[in-house]
């Protein structure tokens, strides 16, 4: 998000907090009538009998430099009688509320406005809270801060992720100011000083700072009992997810042994999970366990978070790492080389007969570690050709179906490699012995007719991907059954990456027609954003197929498309990227963009 887009939803947020402060409302009861006056950030009402008789609306908010309104109407009574009720209302820093009947004041307030940041908002660890007494688990991971950190058209993140976009330069005295201003809060604990915290803390991210505030705060030597009790009032308090967070790394810097069930009840949502970890580490006793259970409990960046803290301290959990703790809802590879490791996968395919259950965890574990996605990969575990060899010798016993067959095939393709990289290969840990015992093991399975049989059979399967991979492992024919599955989902990216992974010009050339045919491309969704770049992406090496889909990406407000779109066409014959309409685009991105990077390429295209 821009600065000029992040300074609007910053002033957006402003107006839904002063908003929310000014509107009050004053009932009364005069002679058996009811008289009701309410004060709104853009209009005032006076209604009498449930029948409005007077408003003043403002047209914008600058209309509040005259602070005062008045408001008038008109009391019938049952003898016949009538009589002015009369409003003044308004205020800059008191709301003032007047209200008299003839001369007779029957309402005279005066109400102090806070603004404070927390008020007039749902808080969050009650709502957590909630929701784990309810459920035993979090259900719906958005938060009640949402509409504060997100706008209509920004899509929404998966909890815990931002916490991954830490910016490179902290905000410069940002620490010592902030623990300055919650040591006053800890010796002055009042509404000012509490405030003045609370909003020092959503100035910024901790993610970017938490390093050093805990540093700095160790340093400090602050009162243990002190600390606790403002760190609660946070929980209590806490309307933005910032100021969680805050709060748990402050408790968890202290001895926080009694608010273990606490500190869990929050981790079980995964924005959080990272810094209650954190807390049950360094501040209870025998945490490990606490970590095992949370880790059990979470499936996203929580679960990741959770793994990697966790000490494979007993077989039971060393089990549990090479069986479940691989899985995850953001991508598996995260976890691999971490199960594989601290599970000693190597140890137990060791055994010469092992269950089910583990030779399914071991074959998600060796999937991930052997993708091109992963940052420690096959290539970093030094266990590679113990482990393939071993998992091949129990697929005797354990491979029946296309789903038990899939991690051979995935082992199969890595030993295809072309001789280049096998010669880095053995170079490293690799030999050509280990390499030839493997190959001979696997071939059986390789060459069993049933396998691309049933991957086109049973199409349809919930593993309807793999069955799509093996299908195409084994060449076979998969337009047919890809254009079904495409039809029922037309922005599955998993099926475009399967099928730009071929790297074959026939699907590359179908999947193209399918989707400019499908996609709205003059105001592409997310979705269709996030299919559209996996497969311009794949287009590079296949010269002027696409060019529809270029031109939608070139034309489209997402920088990241721009770029590879752009860097396909710097890829082909420089012919292509002079079609009228698609130069058009490129010399519009040249001039308009504010991306440097995409700026560059456009016009080294256009010097073409």
């Amino acid at each position: 998000m821009g600065f000029k887009d992040e300074f609007k939803r910053e002033m957006r947020n402003v107006m839904k907090d002063v908003e929310k402060e000014v509107h009050k409302s004053w009932k009364m009861d005069y002679k058996g009538h009811r008289i009701e006056v309410i004060n709104q950030l853009k209009e005032e009402l006076l209604i009498i009998d449930g029948v409005t008789v007077d408003r003043n609306k403002r047209k914008s908010i600058l209309s509040h430099i005259i602070p005062y309104s008045k408001l008038s109407g008109t009391l019938h009574l049952q003898d016949g009688t009538k009589h002015v009720v009369s409003v003044k209302l308004g205020g800059y820093i008191r709301l003032n509320c007047i209200v008299k009947v003839d001369n007779e004041i029957i309402v005279e307030e005066s109400l102090k406005l806070d603004f404070l940041p927390w008020e007039h908002k749902e808080k969050i660890v009650p709502f957590i809270q909630q929701q784990v007494q309810t459920h035993n688990e979090i259900v719906d991971d958005q938060l009640p801060d949402e509409d504060y950190l997100y706008d209509n058209n920004d899509p929404r993140l998966a909890a815990g992720l931002s916490d991954h976009f830490v910016e490179d330069l902290p905000t410069p005295f940002y620490v010592k100011k902030l623990l300055k201003l919650f040591e006053e809060q800890l010796h002055n604990p009042t509404i000012e000083t509490r405030k003045s915290t609370y909003e020092k803390i959503i100035f910024d991210n901790i993610a970017n700072y938490g390093e050093e505030f805990i540093g700095r705060f160790r340093q400090a030597e602050l009162d243990e009992s002190l600390v606790q009790q403002e760190a609660l009032w946070l929980l209590e308090h806490a309307a933005h997810r910032e100021v969680v967070k805050f709060a748990i790394t402050v408790l968890g810097c202290t001895d926080c042994e009694k608010y273990k069930e606490l500190l869990f009840t929050l981790g079980l949502h995964e924005e959080f999970t990272p810094y209650v970890l954190f807390a049950l580490k360094n501040g209870t006793i025998g945490a490990n366990n606490q970590v095992w259970q949370l880790a059990r409990h979470v499936h996203g960046w929580g679960k990741i978070a959770a793994v990697e803290r966790l000490d494979a301290t007993t077989p039971e959990i060393k089990y549990w790492l090479l069986t479940e703790g691989c899985s995850n809802r953001i991508m598996n590879e995260y976890l691999a080389h971490t199960c594989a490791v601290k599970g000693e996968l190597d140890v137990a395919l060791y055994e010469e007969t092992i269950s089910k259950e583990l030779y399914d965890g071991a074959g998600l574990i060796i999937q991930a570690l052997l993708s091109e996605r992963v940052a420690e990969g096959i290539e970093d575990y030094p266990y590679a050709s113990e482990v393939l060899s071993r998992f091949v010798y129990h697929a005797r016993k354990h491979c029946e179906t296309l789903e038990d067959f899939y991690p051979l095939m995935k082992i199969s393709e890595f030993l295809q490699a072309d001789d280049g990289v096998w010669e880095e290969r053995f170079k490293e840990q690799w030999n050509q012995h280990k390499y030839n015992s493997i190959q001979q093991a696997i071939q059986p399975f390789i060459n069993d007719p049933k396998w691309p049989e049933l991957a086109m059979d049973a199409p349809q399967q919930e593993n309807a991907i793999k069955t799509l991979e093996i299908a195409l492992f084994y060449q076979l024919d998969v337009s047919q059954n890809l254009f079904k599955m495409l039809e029922k989902n037309p922005t599955n990216i998993e099926l475009y990456e399967t099928v730009m992974g071929t790297n074959n010009r026939q699907y590359i050339e179908e999947i193209c027609t399918f989707a400019e045919n499908h996609f709205s491309l003059s105001s592409l969704s997310n979705e269709e954003q996030y299919s559209l770049q996996c497969i311009v992406q794949g287009l590079y090496e296949h010269e002027g197929v696409g060019l529809p889909l270029l031109q939608a990406a070139l034309t489209s407000d997402n920088g990241s498309l721009q770029y590879h779109a752009l860097g396909v066409l710097k890829a082909w014959s420089p012919f292509i990227s002079q079609q009228p309409a698609l130069r058009e685009s490129i010399k519009n991105i040249a001039m308009t963009t504010k991306d440097k990077e995409n700026r560059e390429l456009a016009k080294r295209l256009l010097e073409n």
